[in-house]
């Protein structure tokens, strides 16, 4: 029996304490459906022979006005009674209603009256009590299980739809119509038990504040409450169209047939039969496709399927009107209605608030379904029968209705996914930043005129992506502000904002004397003039002002580096070697800021014989010449720079500096950098900072090249590097980067994360002396395996997080933040609603990857190790050590290491031999060392 429950349990993904609720689950709506499948055909055959298939269409009109007056009485009900015990009256008083109505026809006792309030009342009950079982559902299981386990349950309603049918099938000449609705009634009052043990079982043992939760009723109105929500009308939509489509469906169906058998026990017979065969379609559909569906396509594409088939069937009817094509429609209908598309419907739900499900969900599966049907009685009577239209015409209108109904389903589908989103904000309380360039514009408008010089600066800054002409008057008038860096930058960002004649105030900040106001002033004003007129080089370069003649000289190089002519009018070189002439010999008689345009002029004119100044510089201990050196040096592009420019990285006061001169090499510069990254002599710094020159450079090529480096290297600077491409992104908008690129990157990390998940929980059960009970733990080693479990951990975190900020760089920025927000909760509600955003969020080719490790490992402590065997694979703990060596982690590596060597177990000495030839210099050390110790150990014992 155990190897059965086990076997159930891995077939279906029924977790440990799952299986004996969702037997009972699987009882209660099989109950409910063998009962309806019983009263449902016997009552249909005893309408159609007693008043003709003309007359459903008032039937549904009836119908339509109960179900709103029942809901009233319903909604009232639930404001003064509990849920289970309105659950219990609902089954009582069905039980009582189908055992009169039994005893009636057994009596001979019934006419056109009895015949609308029987047809009228086990519509009522399909609606009520299935839609009462899903409420319950929705209190007993949360996101998560429920998704697992609706379809595995629902099976038992299908299940109940075949024994049922059949059952009117075979019995309903023998016994009559009459004992088979006393037969319904005896199954609807088993259902009562059956309730009592599900409350039992799973609800009471909720907390008290949960129960509180999922049980509750708002006292709102359900009109309203469905009114003020996109997701709960549209969710109503989707019902309601559904049932619209599937009742003229019906009535194709039911007119055909009762026109071709006219004997009403025969008739009953018919539907009996072709209502369980729809059911074992239903059924092996429900048990072997469904949940199949639902995890690798999700709730849009389930929902879309049957939309699909009622369109094909419908257009083969129209090309072959034939009763069979009839049957298979009804059967499509009757097959998904129930199995695919009744989950789908029924996971819809799940994100919206227990208090308002409870209350709408019932109204809106009774009174819309209703609605619905009274909707679909009144085509039939005021345009098909009115204008005695063929059957054709109906057809058309399903087909019609359909392409609405998919409408539905999207918008459906965008709200879902919202509710999600929705409820994670909330939940964590996340604050996005609400982005109004009209706002940050006036905020910076206020900062740029009260604000200190820090807050003018980052303002400053940002100009440049929020650019408009209403931000001119305001940088205007910081050209007045006391601290010349303000000047400077405000002078700077003016380009962005005028696109007109250039500003006289700039033009009378050339006087003054601050090398960096004189130096913008100077770049402004030649951007704003093209054709460089020969008047504003001598009128600038040999001016009396050291400041100005300096500056000129510095736009000068920079304006001609491309352009040798326009070097060779204003005899760059010439004036550029009559500077360094004179700072060989009078260098005490320069200003800092001289030094600094002129080292920065001998960049841009890139002439070989003067890099022996840009190298004097680069040893110079003053910080302002040592940065303006490196500027040079990257200026020159000469590869004989590179080598110093890397080692530069490692110092942080220049390393700024040495990223951008290192970036102004440019594309030439990727093969060089990627082979540095890669090569295991090259010191830390060059690995950790080249990926930030490449962003820097900030080119399709080198973005490819960065996210080629995250496959490779220490975990910490792989984290890194995608943290500084995830804010890449945030500031510059989408990456030109192929789809295959981020697939391979999340594969990789996806493989990774479960590698280490596998030896994370491996050493926990080592830890705990489970996988080998025989084997003592020595407490010497208990220490360096509790640090490498922390260890494990924070590097599975760490892979989240890469994960995540890679999904970024393709998916939106904003979406995956929240999603990686909700999965790092606490909050085990919060984690589900997560994976559920998800599946809204990103593509199905993704999902394949990511979710089977999101479901296990995102709260690693959470998990019991000792049942953890059957949600992860774990490796023997040779296998174990071996694949943490193989890692490009040297601080995994060495406390590997540190625990082979603290056991003494000489079992372990081919790991070490192996792990000698390392690529990690210090592993491979560290492993010879341990080899030496133990195999002393081993020869002294």
């Amino acid at each position: 029996m155990e190897q059965l429950s086990n076997r159930v349990r891995k077939i279906f993904d029924i977790r440990s304490g799952e299986l004996s609720i969702s037997l009972l689950m699987q009882l209660y709506i099989f109950l409910i459906i063998s009962a309806l499948l019983v009263v449902k055909p016997t009552v249909n055959a005893l309408f159609l022979s007693e008043l003709g298939a003309d007359a459903l269409a008032e039937a549904f009109i009836i119908i339509a006005v109960a179900a709103v007056v029942g809901s009233f009485l319903y909604n009232r009900s639930l404001e003064r009674f509990k849920l289970k015990k309105l659950i219990r009256g609902t089954l009582i008083v069905f039980t009582v209603i189908f055992s009169i109505m039994g005893v009636l026809v057994m009596l001979g006792n019934f006419g056109p009256i009895l015949a609308y309030f029987f047809y009228t009342t086990v519509a009522l009950f399909a609606l009520l009590a299935t839609s009462q079982f899903w409420v319950m559902a929705n209190v007993v299981f949360n996101v998560r299980e429920a998704k697992r386990l609706f379809g595995f349950i629902g099976a038992g309603g299908i299940a109940g739809g075949i024994v049922g049918g059949y059952m009117t099938s075979l019995l309903a000449e023998s016994l009559g119509n009459g004992a088979l609705l006393i037969i319904a009634a005896v199954l609807i009052a088993s259902c009562i038990w059956v309730m009592n043990a599900i409350w039992r079982t799973r609800v009471n043992k909720l907390s008290s504040f949960k129960r509180k939760e999922r049980a509750t009723v708002s006292s709102e109105n359900s009109v309203k409450l469905i009114l003020n929500s996109k997701h709960l009308t549209a969710l109503a939509a989707v019902i309601g169209i559904g049932v619209l489509v599937a009742k003229l469906v019906d009535y194709q169906f039911s007119y055909i047939s009762s026109r071709a058998i006219p004997d009403s026990q025969e008739l009953a017979s018919f539907f009996g039969f072709w209502f369980s065969t729809f059911n074992i379609v239903s059924l092996a559909i429900q048990l072997f496709i469904t949940r199949h569906i639902l995890s690798r396509s999700g709730v849009s594409a389930s929902l879309g399927v049957l939309p699909l088939g009622l369109v094909l069937c419908g257009i083969a009817l129209l090309l072959v009107p034939e009763l069979w094509i009839v049957v298979v429609m009804k059967g499509l209908d009757g097959s998904l209605k129930q199995s695919l598309h009744k989950s789908a419907v029924e996971l819809l739900a799940l994100p919206i608030p227990s208090d308002v499900k409870n209350k709408t969900k019932t109204f809106i599966d009774v009174v819309v379904d209703s609605l619905a049907t009274g909707l679909a009685g009144l085509i039939l009577i005021f345009i098909i029968r009115a204008f005695d239209l063929a059957p054709a015409y109906i057809t058309v209108l399903i087909i019609l209705l359909v392409v609405a109904w998919v409408i539905m389903i999207i918008k459906v589908r965008d709200a879902y996914f919202g509710t999600f989103k929705e409820q994670i904000i909330t939940r964590e309380q996340i604050k996005l930043e609400k982005r109004s360039n009209t706002r940050i514009r006036n905020n910076m408008r206020v900062i740029f005129e009260s604000g200190g010089v820090e807050d003018i600066m980052y303002m400053l800054a940002r100009v440049p992506e929020l650019a408009h002409k209403s931000l001119k008057n305001p940088l205007v008038k910081l050209l007045v502000h006391k601290n010349p860096k303000v000047k400077a930058a405000a002078i700077r960002q003016l380009k962005h904002v005028d696109r007109g004649q250039p500003l006289g105030q700039v033009q009378d900040l050339i006087y003054e004397k601050n090398d960096e106001v004189v130096l913008a002033a100077m770049q402004y004003l030649m951007s704003k003039d093209t054709k460089y007129p020969e008047q504003f080089f001598e009128a600038y370069l040999d001016h009396e002002s050291d400041y100005i003649s300096s500056a000129a000289l510095l736009c000068l190089a920079q304006e001609t580096e491309d352009n040798p002519k326009l070097a060779s009018k204003y005899n760059l070189d010439l004036r550029i070697n009559l500077f360094l002439d004179e700072l060989d010999r009078h260098e005490d008689n320069f200003r800092k800021g001289e030094i600094i345009e002129l080292i920065k002029a001998i960049g841009y004119a890139k002439g070989d014989n003067r890099h022996k100044f840009i190298l004097r510089y680069l040893k110079n201990p003053d910080e302002d010449l040592h940065k303006a050196a490196l500027v040079a040096a990257g200026n020159t592009s000469h590869e004989r720079f590179l080598p110093i420019l890397l080692d530069e990285l490692k110092e942080a006061r220049f390393r700024e500096s040495a990223i951008k001169a290192i970036s102004s090499y440019g594309n030439s510069i990727i093969n060089y950098l990627k082979k540095r990254y890669t090569d295991p002599s090259a010191a830390l710094a060059h690995k950790k900072y080249i990926p930030d020159v490449l962003i820097d450079l900030g080119t399709n090529k080198s973005l490819r090249a960065v996210l080629q480096l995250t496959q490779s290297g220490s975990p910490e600077i792989r984290t890194r590097t995608t943290d500084k491409l995830y804010n890449y992104k945030k500031a510059n908008g989408d990456l030109e980067i192929p789809q295959k690129i981020y697939a391979r990157l999340i594969r990789q990390e996806c493989d990774e994360y479960m590698t280490l998940q596998q030896c994370y929980y491996s050493q926990r059960v080592v830890e705990r002396s489970k996988l080998h009970p025989e084997r003592v733990i020595d407490i010497t080693e208990t220490g360096s395996r509790e640090e490498l479990i922390k260890l494990l951990s924070k590097r599975m975190d760490d892979g989240i997080k890469r994960i995540f900020n890679i999904l970024a760089l393709h998916f939106n920025t904003r979406d995956v933040f929240i999603a990686f927000k909700g999965l790092t909760s606490e909050k085990k509600e919060t984690r589900s609603a997560t994976l559920e955003f998800m599946e809204g969020l990103i593509t199905r080719n993704y999902k394949s990857l990511l979710f089977p490790i999101l479901e296990q490992g995102i709260n690693n402590a959470e998990i019991d190790p000792n049942t953890v065997a059957d949600r992860v694979q774990l490796l023997e703990e040779d296998k174990c050590y071996l694949r943490m060596l193989d890692t490009e982690d040297r601080k995994l590596g060495l406390l590997t290491i540190q625990i082979i060597a603290d056991s003494s177990n000489k079992k372990w000495l081919p790991i070490l031999v192996r792990a000698t030839t390392n690529k990690d210099s210090k592993i491979a050390a560290a492993a010879s060392r341990a080899y030496q110790q133990m195999s002393g150990v081993s020869r002294t014992a």
